[in-house]
């Protein structure tokens, strides 16, 4: 192995985040229209106005990402009673999703080949994070995980990355970083002088000028690089 050890992002870089997330707020919609009797764009329209307003209110943070409160500023919205049926949207949404959680393939060769030297990185908080794991089956591979509601701050912040090295004992040059995310994975991990690997699955353009990142769209060229 070329690291003694990686760390590693969990959503868009270990599965498709789009896909899941289609499934899932399909079926919050389907829930609205037959329970209050309102059509998909007042709907998404909602949601949407709901989850700026959270983000607005509780930016950087790992509560900002949290759809229970989304589903809580869309039932105040509507005047709705977020106490009846907020949970409720919520389990509705993370079990659709997590129902359609698809794995990238070649994700599990990694895995593998650096059992037990990994860190999961994360922006989400802790709890459906672990419900993800458990349904990716990913903790057969890792035991380490660093959640942003853990260390207080989002990616690309340094003390979320440096917390995942003293969880390993490690040092920057003893690591990689595996994400999807530039501006989140890539860049913070940079900015400590850890090499990277972009997971640039989705073919964005970017200009970059750092030679310690390497761009992939596949699980088969990183395992060529690690």
């Amino acid at each position: 192995m070329k690291y003694k050890a990686i760390l590693l992002d969990i959503d868009d870089t270990l599965y498709c985040y789009e896909r899941a997330h289609i499934f899932a707020i399909k079926n919050i919609i389907t829930y609205f229209k037959n329970k209050f009797k309102l059509d998909e764009e007042t709907i998404l329209l909602i949601y949407e106005k709901a989850r700026k307003k959270v983000h607005l209110d509780l930016d950087k943070t790992a509560a900002s990402h949290n759809r229970l409160l989304y589903f809580q500023k869309m039932c105040e919205i509507l005047d709705i009673n977020p106490l009846k049926f907020g949970k409720k949207l919520s389990d509705l949404y993370w079990n659709k999703f997590l129902e359609n959680l698809k794995v990238y393939d070649g994700v599990y060769d990694l895995l593998e080949k650096y059992k037990n030297s990994i860190c999961l990185i994360t922006d989400l908080t802790a709890y459906i994070q672990y419900q993800k794991i458990e349904k990716m089956k990913i903790n057969r591979f890792c035991e380490k995980i660093v959640t942003s509601e853990e260390a207080g701050v989002e990616k690309p912040h340094p003390n979320i990355f440096n917390l995942a090295l003293q969880k390993l004992g490690m040092k920057t040059d003893d690591v990689c970083m595996i994400g999807d995310s530039f501006s989140k994975d890539i860049y913070g991990a940079t900015s400590l002088n850890i090499d990277s690997i972009w997971f640039n699955h989705k073919n964005i353009k970017k200009k970059y000028k750092k030679n310690n990142i390497i761009e992939v769209t596949s699980f088969k060229e990183i395992l060529n690089l690690v």
